[in-house]
Parts: C-alpha cells; sequence; structure tokens
C-alpha cells in the first residue's frame, strides 16, 4: 500500500517535469533558470488524515461491571450507613450499671457497642459453645473409631473360622462346567 503510494506521487512528479506548457520552455522561467516549482499532488486521505482500522478491544464489558460495582455498592452502602448512623444516634453505646447480686451476665453483654453486642449474640460463637462442638466432634469420631475396631475383629474372626458371607451362596457344581472348548488345544 505504502509502496503503491510512492509510486504514484514518483510518477505525478515525472509528468509534471515532462510537461513543456506548464514549465515555460519557451518562456521567461527558462531563460531565469529558476528552480522549479514542488510537485503538487493530490492526495485523498477523506477526512483531515490516513485512515487506519486500528483493532482496539471493547470498553462494554468494563464500563459494564464499573457501573453494576458502583449499583451494588450503593445499594449495600447507603442503607448500611443510614443504619449505623441511626444506630449510633438513637441507642448508643452501652453503660454501666449496678447489677444484682443473682445475676450472671451473658457474654454479649460485655460489649459496649449495640452492633458488636449484636454480632457477638447472632453471628459469633462464645467460648463455651465452641467448646461443645468440638467435644461433639469428637465423640463422633471416636464412635466411629470404635466401630471400626468391632468391624475389624469381626473380619479377623471371619478369616480365622473360615465363616463369612461366601459361604451363605451356593456354589455351582462342578459337573455342569463344559470343559469341551478347552480339551482340544489350538491349531
Amino acid at each position: 500500500m505504502a509502496g503503491m503510494s510512492l509510486l504514484r506521487s514518483a510518477a505525478a512528479s515525472l509528468v509534471s517535469r515532462l510537461q513543456p506548457v506548464q514549465r515555460g520552455v519557451l518562456g521567461r522561467s527558462a531563460l531565469l533558470r529558476s528552480a522549479p516549482p514542488a510537485a503538487v499532488v493530490p492526495v485523498r486521505f477523506g477526512s483531515h488524515g490516513k485512515r487506519l482500522f486500528v483493532i482496539t478491544p471493547s470498553a462494554y464489558y468494563d464500563l459494564r461491571f464499573l457501573k453494576l460495582l458502583k449499583f451494588y455498592t450503593l445499594l449495600t452502602a447507603v442503607p448500611a450507613g443510614i443504619a449505623i448512623a441511626l444506630i449510633n444516634i438513637f441507642i448508643g453505646p452501652a453503660e454501666l450499671v449496678e447489677i444484682p447480686e443473682d445475676y450472671v451476665p451473658d457474654p454479649y453483654e460485655y460489649y459496649q457497642h449495640p452492633i458488636t453486642r449484636f454480632l457477638a449474640r447472632n453471628v459469633f460463637h462464645d467460648y463455651q459453645q465452641s467448646y461443645e462442638q468440638e467435644m461433639s466432634l469428637i465423640h463422633v469420631e471416636n464412635e466411629k473409631r470404635i466401630l471400626r475396631l468391632y468391624e475389624n475383629a469381626a473380619r479377623r474372626s471371619m478369616r480365622q473360622n473360615g465363616d463369612g458371607p461366601w459361604y451363605q451362596y451356593e456354589t455351582l457344581d462342578k459337573n455342569l462346567i463344559d470343559n469341551a472348548p478347552k480339551a482340544e488345544p489350538d491349531e
């Protein structure tokens, strides 16, 4: 493409030099030996420059992601900010007061901020509950271990005594097996 453009401009320059009427061979410019005017070659670029087909990635999905990110951030941040502001204004932090002699406070009541108290009461577990859950898991695993020991002892006893589920099924009589294909060797 570039070679054709260069060839076209060189051809246009050559044609302009060969036209004697335009150069003025018989006229005044031939006597003055002035420099020839620069060749004016019309080049069509369309709109203010050479048109190139530049491949660029689409920005549609980038803009869509940013718009959705902003939307969902505002969808959660605005109500959460309003709720936190209202809780801080109307409820406020807890204050220390005298408690009765026989009252045992719950673990979540030791926190000062109401949101932290809510999270400690409804979302997170206190240490006693976590301990009981861990002990329950250990108990279940221990019972599984004991059952595996019983199963291994039963299998060992079956192997030693020759007793097992395989003796519960009747085997076929040996006389029913056709040995004719095996009697003659292959050739």
